[in-house]
């Protein structure tokens, strides 16, 4: 934390952030070093959280809905007329299925929540940014460039998020707003967790096994962390990458 508060120094003071997804995992976590960094946050996310500090405020909103985008953004623009940030963070995993076994309402929701949801995401806040500057920092993958197996709607959905902030960086860049991403490859959040306990039946491995095989395929022989993620969030978000846009950068401690 203090690296990263080098690097931006003041920047955050009194700037306010939308973080969606923030009610848990990484969202979570951005959340709270923005309000550390002296940022004003708003949390969207399915129901009201409590928070961690003043500085921020829960909002219960639905990415599937248009109509619930709506409202949480209204509600925003009443409190604060400009923003400044978004993270645009929300996002889930379907359960592991084959190609032939996939199925249609895992599929479709996987896309309403990872891609529609942060299209809304984007095409609301875009009339709350100030003339000139903003940010747009989405959580996207490894697997926006790369595929796995037994994961294709989650795959597929993140290669659209990709599109997504490439499509977005070249529309708002004229009004000043820049649109990057964060690509993290698999971070120990207790979401992941649940997920590799649930595939053991399949794949035979437990927890601690199968994330030393993962810290062993990458180039530092580690996992990616939570912090390393919101550190390099923060700098997106900053303006120490003010010519930095339309990018997703790889948190994955080297998958090549």
């Amino acid at each position: 934390m203090t690296h990263t508060t080098s690097i931006v120094g003041n920047f955050f003071q009194k700037k306010v952030a939308i973080v969606t997804g923030g009610a848990q995992g990484i969202g979570f976590a951005v959340a709270d070093r923005l309000c550390d960094l002296g940022a004003f946050v708003y949390i969207l996310d399915k129901s009201i959280v409590k928070t961690n500090s003043e500085r921020s405020l829960s909002i219960a909103c639905d990415l599937t809905s248009e109509d619930s985008v709506i409202s949480a953004f209204n509600a925003i623009s009443m409190k604060s007329p400009k923003i400044d940030i978004v993270c645009a963070n929300a996002g889930i995993v379907p359960e592991w299925a084959t190609t032939e076994s996939i199925d249609l309402a895992s599929w479709n929701e996987a896309f309403a929540i990872n891609s529609t949801g942060l299209m809304l995401t984007i095409k609301h806040s875009v009339p709350l940014f100030g003339t000139g500057s903003g940010a747009i920092v989405v959580t996207g993958s490894i697997n926006s460039w790369k595929g796995d197996p037994n994961i294709a709607a989650y795959v597929a959905s993140k290669h659209a998020a990709l599109g997504i902030i490439r499509a977005t960086a070249m529309d708002l860049g004229s009004k000043g707003i820049r649109v990057n991403g964060v690509g993290p490859g698999p971070i120990a959040t207790d979401a992941l967790l649940n997920r590799i306990s649930n595939r053991r039946g399949i794949t035979g491995l437990s927890a601690t096994v199968t994330l030393e095989n993962l810290a062993k395929a990458t180039a530092l022989h580690r996992i990616a962390t939570v912090e390393d993620v919101v550190s390099t969030i923060i700098f997106l978000a900053s303006d120490a990458s003010a010519g930095i846009t339309g990018q997703l950068i790889p948190v994955d401690c080297g998958v090549f």
